[in-house]
């Protein structure tokens, strides 16, 4: 990797927990110079506008968190030990604060549902995988008869991802790791009650 990719990747992670934590509007261009030590014109040497690196601090982020989920699920033979293994990846987040601001595809989200479309758009197209990822691991439950085979696969996604990050907002909001667990048990007794045969 030549200086100029390394210095581009150094600014995109000093960068992404700042827009995680305070968001796209929140962070100004100062803060990511100060933060990534580099100055002014070393920024622009690399990205057009803050639009640019804030997009690419999402995808950062989400990357890593796609990889720790994937190494997660990797580890499990069954399709519910696999949704077990994704609520234990967003408990490892938020207790053990992984990365400053908790779930990315969350607070980018909230922050752009009516903001910035692009990072919005970002933050669907992250959903949509990790939605259409789950769908799969209950189907093939389903196709193992593990789970009801007139399980509605996509509600079943949905209810699952919303009782996680809703677990997550709920931690944040009130600085208290008991609601990912709350929220994290009500996917075990769903699975185990739910959806199982």
């Amino acid at each position: 990797m030549g200086k100029g990719q390394a210095t581009k990747e150094h600014i995109i992670r000093q960068s992404a927990e700042l827009f995680n934590t305070k968001g796209y509007a929140g962070t100004s261009l100062s803060e990511i110079i100060e933060r990534a030590n580099v100055r002014k014109g070393g920024i622009y040497n690399h990205f057009e506008s803050k639009d640019e690196i804030a997009l690419s601090a999402f995808d950062y982020m989400f990357a890593r968190l796609k990889g720790l989920l994937t190494e997660a699920i990797s580890e499990r033979s069954e399709p519910a030990e696999k949704i077990l293994a994704i609520c234990d990846v967003y408990i490892k987040v938020v207790e053990q604060n992984i990365w400053e601001g908790g779930c990315p595809i969350m607070n980018t989200a909230v922050e752009n549902d009516d903001g910035h479309p692009m990072l919005k758009q970002r933050a669907q197209h992250a959903m949509n995988e990790l939605m259409t990822s789950l769908g799969e691991i209950i189907k093939e439950g389903i196709r193992r008869k593990q789970f009801r085979s007139e399980i509605e696969v996509e509600a079943a996604s949905s209810v699952i991802i919303a009782l996680i990050e809703g677990g997550v907002m709920l931690t944040k909001l009130y600085n208290d790791n008991k609601y990912i667990r709350h929220c994290t048990n009500q996917v075990k007794t769903y699975i185990h009650g739910g959806m199982a045969v």
